[in-house]
């Protein structure tokens, strides 16, 4: 009997919430999943899982078990990481998650100079904005700015992101420019991503934060989709700086407001386990906090906020 499979197979179950979802994560049949399960059950000689109209949930003993379980697989899975690094320490996979804006514009341009210094290094590059169990989705590091949700593993607060206005000069050549943060209420708002819909930004001024009224006048889906809605005049919006910098340097975007401060975005690490961070991942995360660093409009934890930089 393979112990660590039956293990595997059923801390599947236990964090899909179903035999057929846990199936369908180890790439099983229904059956299969199930006649595992009752293996490990004989095995332990303890009833593991009762099935409820929330789904399959695991008994006192199925508890214990699933949290022994899942370290035992996580120590596992570092074992043959060492192993493969004994050979080379920034050698084999790497699975990263991190948000569109921040994956376009300071991921991606950092796994391909990595990829220059460790030619073995393999990056499966995974850029969505939705949240992420980075146990449950197989992924090694996440990187994620502002609410990250509920996720098993390890979140690490490393930065703070700045955000600012900005619109075309063709759309405020339509608008009456504003000069003071209510002034943005009659314009067009581009929200990114069709979520909640945005109704108010916060802005401080002078020490004081207004709540403003927007109209979502644009949803965009992607990024781009944001920009190409920008630089087209359809509206204003607010991103962090770090993207809109080389718009702002180039006149295609102009900065709104600009004594008035934005919200800010936390950006986090999200990792399974302190215990079984790779070498490769470390070598990620340093050179991620590096890149990070030489960012405008990223401040690295432990950086003065912009506020009381501005007070001081």
């Amino acid at each position: 009997m393979d112990l660590l499979n039956l293990l595997d197979s059923f801390v599947r179950v236990v964090d899909s919430g179903s035999l057929s979802g846990g199936a369908r994560l180890r790439k099983i049949s229904q059956p299969a999943m199930s006649q595992q399960l009752t293996m490990l059950e004989a095995h332990f000689e303890q009833e593991l899982v009762f099935r409820t109209n929330k789904g399959t949930q695991p008994t006192p003993a199925g508890k214990l078990i699933y949290e022994h379980a899942r370290l035992l697989l996580l120590q596992t899975t570092k074992m043959y990481s060492e192993i493969e690094e004994l050979s080379g320490a920034e050698h084999g996979a790497l699975v990263l998650s991190v948000s569109q804006p921040l994956g376009a514009e300071v991921v991606t341009p950092l796994m391909f100079e990595l990829r220059k210094t460790y030619p073995d290094l393999a990056i499966s590059l995974r850029m969505e904005d939705g949240l992420v169990d980075v146990i449950r989705d197989g992924v090694d590091l996440a990187i994620r700015t502002g609410d990250i949700g509920f996720t098993s593993g390890i979140s690490r607060r490393i930065a703070t992101i700045d955000t600012c206005l900005v619109a075309s000069p063709e759309y405020l050549a339509k608008v009456q420019i504003p000069e003071d943060p209510f002034d943005l209420t009659p314009l067009n708002y581009i929200q990114y991503q069709d979520g909640n819909r945005v109704d108010s930004l916060e802005l401080r001024r002078d020490g004081k934060v207004h709540s403003v009224p927007v109209q979502v006048g644009f949803i965009a889906g992607h990024p781009q989709v944001m920009v190409q809605a920008l630089l087209n005049g359809v509206g204003y919006t607010r991103m962090p700086v770090f993207m809109a910098q080389k718009f702002l340097d180039t006149g295609e975007f102009v900065q709104l407001l600009t004594d008035c401060l934005c919200e800010e975005k936390p950006a986090y690490l999200v990792y399974p386990s302190r215990d079984t961070l790779s070498r490769r991942t470390e070598v990620f995360i340093e050179a991620l906090i590096e890149r990070m660093r030489a960012v405008k409009g990223i401040r690295l934890a432990g950086q003065r906020t912009l506020a009381a930089a501005q007070q001081a």
